[in-house]
């Protein structure tokens, strides 16, 4: 998102979560953190979960940009690097719950990513029924590892955690997964 006024909210949400639990965060409060009116709030944005989203798809969307990261493995280094490094933003985040939450949202966000991946690095073709059912598996692990992040569930390095994941993704799509 380049809009300096979505930029604003997403800051003003950024501010509050390093504060404040999820579930205490008003849309009043991110306007009035932003500086910004209802209705202009409300163009950009439907609730203060499509703030939190964005959150995660600009993350994910600066992590897969080729020149951060050549491969999946590398994704995954940042990506836990990241975690790491906003342990209590992430708690926060994902005790978010219902439709809009945001482990919903890494599920369907990472699935469609990488199913963009594979589409762009097969002239066009998804995932054969086999891949869907692994990326499906491999993506709801994704979100679970989000939870045990934030939980400082895992000991490990991030260049060991990396490579475990990297190894874990289904064989036939790991020279798939990256844009060209």
């Amino acid at each position: 998102m380049v809009n300096r006024t979505a930029n604003a909210i997403l800051s003003g949400f950024n501010r509050l979560i390093e504060e404040f639990d999820f579930q205490k965060i008003s849309v009043e409060m991110i306007m009035r953190e932003a500086d910004v009116s209802r209705s202009t709030f409300y163009r950009y944005f439907k609730d203060k979960y499509d703030v939190m989203n964005a959150n995660y798809k600009n993350i994910l969307d600066y992590y897969v940009a080729p020149e951060r990261s050549k491969n999946y493995r590398d994704l995954c280094f940042h990506l836990f690097t990241y975690g790491q490094q906003h342990l209590k933003v992430f708690k926060r985040a994902l005790d978010s719950t219902g439709f809009n939450s945001l482990s919903n949202f890494i599920y369907e966000y990472s699935y469609q990513t990488a199913l963009a991946i594979t589409q762009a690095n097969r002239n066009g073709q998804g995932f054969t029924p086999i891949e869907e059912l692994q990326v499906d598996v491999f993506c709801n692990g994704i979100c679970a590892v989000y939870k045990n992040i934030a939980g400082q569930r895992y000991k490990i390095d991030p260049s060991d955690a990396a490579d475990a994941l990297y190894e874990m993704m289904p064989e036939s799509l790991k020279h798939y997964w990256w844009m060209p």
